[in-house]
């Protein structure tokens, strides 16, 4: 007969006849132990169930507050992401806002379900595009995550939410090597302007809104930087670092517009000095031209993107 110290409770409850009980002694992952014991079988089997699914969950260790608030949650989560994630403003501000406004601030975070957020899932998806709303649920996943790390919750009811499948357009950018250059090529046989904002949309990922309407006063040369009070899409302060080659190319822009307020103004004409208004025809047949097919404008920040990651893994 083993001793009382070597039995096995790695299986479940086991009967110990001395003191006619159930004993359960659960193992957890940092060392600890706890030890309980049970009049009845079902009792100490549910028991053991229970604490052996919290360890494969990795809830084991963590304590559900019942009076935490969202708003105080959030209030947290903010400061911490605005100094540790540079995306906080673009990518994360205008989700945690609408949460915020939808759950209440007084909202206690424990009575966040998954029947709530699905329902209000498909509410977005009526008003949304699919990959936005996605956005929505993989920012409030991420804060819950947060929260669990802080000890502050101990369940993200989110994980149990399917996302939305999205289309599999491909994302086009420009191949250096072969296509930039003869596409820069073909674009200053149609429009002066046209090479030079290719150059900088790719240079810069700048929106074609706010290059045609890029101001000379937002060209900050001194701090190689390029700032705009009011992206057209966020609504939000952008400042752009310019590289060699967008100084450069500005810098040969200042002397064709640089008497205007304009970055790309009209140089002639009755519309001298403002800005251009498009290049959607001009572009399109740049492309045709040098043979690239499936490219739009907005691909140029696509291309900003790609040729961005090899320049920030080699730092």
């Amino acid at each position: 007969m083993k001793s009382r110290n070597n039995r096995d409770f790695t299986k479940g409850p086991v009967w110990d006849e001395e003191i006619e009980r159930y004993r359960v002694e659960i193992l957890y992952p940092d060392g600890s132990r706890l030890r309980k014991r049970f009049c009845r079988e079902r009792e100490a089997n549910r028991f053991w169930a229970t604490e052996q699914a919290k360890i494969d969950q990795g809830s084991w260790n963590e304590t559900r507050p019942k009076n935490l608030r969202l708003g105080t949650a959030l209030d947290e989560y903010r400061q911490y992401c605005q100094m540790q994630h540079r995306s906080y403003v673009t990518y994360m501000k205008r989700p945690l806002d609408f949460w915020e406004e939808r759950f209440g601030r007084e909202t206690l975070v424990a009575k966040i379900t998954k029947a709530h957020i699905e329902q209000i899932k498909l509410e977005l998806a009526s008003k949304l595009d699919r990959s936005t709303v996605n956005k929505y649920l993989a920012v409030l996943k991420a804060f819950l995550n947060w929260l669990i790390l802080q000890g502050q919750c101990h369940s993200n009811p989110v994980k149990k939410i399917k996302l939305f499948s999205t289309n599999n357009e491909i994302v086009r950018y420009l191949d250096a090597a072969d296509e930039y250059p003869k596409l820069l090529e073909e674009a200053a046989k149609i429009r002066w302007y046209l090479p030079y904002m290719i150059k900088l949309a790719v240079h810069t990922g700048l929106r074609k809104h706010n290059l045609l309407h890029l101001q000379w006063n937002q060209c900050d040369f001194k701090t190689r930087t390029i700032r705009i009070a009011q992206d057209t899409k966020n609504q939000e302060p952008v400042a752009l670092p310019m590289n060699d080659t967008v100084i450069r190319t500005l810098q040969e822009l200042k002397e064709k517009t640089g008497a205007y307020e304009y970055v790309f103004a009209h140089r002639k004409g009755r519309d001298r000095g403002l800005p251009i208004q498009d290049v959607k025809n001009s572009f399109a047949s740049a492309c045709e031209k040098a043979g690239i097919e499936n490219f739009r404008w907005h691909d140029m920040r696509h291309t900003f993107a790609s040729w961005l990651v090899p320049r920030c893994r080699s730092c």
